[in-house]
């Protein structure tokens, strides 16, 4: 695949290094390859960027995801999952509104039990209000969650799912 200039200068670079016999070693986080007066360094994707925690992260839904493709939210809409302990604050589209959870054990990934989701009862545009009722009927029941950096997905038991993004 061609690129601009730039990056294809740093693929034959990196190309170059590989096949120099570089040295690796492994240091901590630090994954270094040296050949001659050239090396590169990798930082492990952990300490580089490590996983947000689920309870008191602001999360803002980026993606729907089913079990034909992955769309992005509509223009215009703002969802977002705030969980603090016992409870989740739920803005799924158009309305606000909250639920009981319970978290399963894991750390980084495990399950979260949704309660019934109380809502405000605002009737908005039909694109917010179907977002909405994606929305809401993922957070319902028990749900899968796998959280890597800034990113959380959900995903319900009929495989329907929620990509979020950390607000930092």
């Amino acid at each position: 695949m061609a690129c601009e200039q730039p990056l294809m200068d740093q693929d034959q670079a990196v190309l170059d290094l590989l096949g120099a016999s570089p040295i690796i070693t492994l240091d901590d986080a630090e994954l270094v390859i040296t050949a001659g007066d050239r090396s590169i360094t990798f930082l492990d994707r952990e300490v580089a960027d490590p996983d947000r925690p689920l309870v008191g992260t602001v999360w803002t839904l980026t993606s729907i995801i089913t079990a034909d493709a992955v769309t992005t939210t509509p223009d215009g809409s703002t969802s977002t999952l705030t969980i603090t302990g016992t409870s989740a604050a739920v803005e799924p589209g158009c309305n606000r509104g909250s639920a009981e959870v319970i978290i399963g054990d894991g750390e980084g990934e495990g399950t979260i039990e949704f309660g019934p989701m109380r809502l405000t009862k605002m009737a908005c545009e039909p694109e917010l209000m179907e977002l909405e009722s994606t929305v809401s009927g993922v957070l319902s029941g028990s749900v899968a969650y796998q959280i890597e950096a800034g990113s959380l997905t959900i995903t319900g038991p009929d495989g329907r799912g929620l990509q979020y993004s950390a607000l930092d």
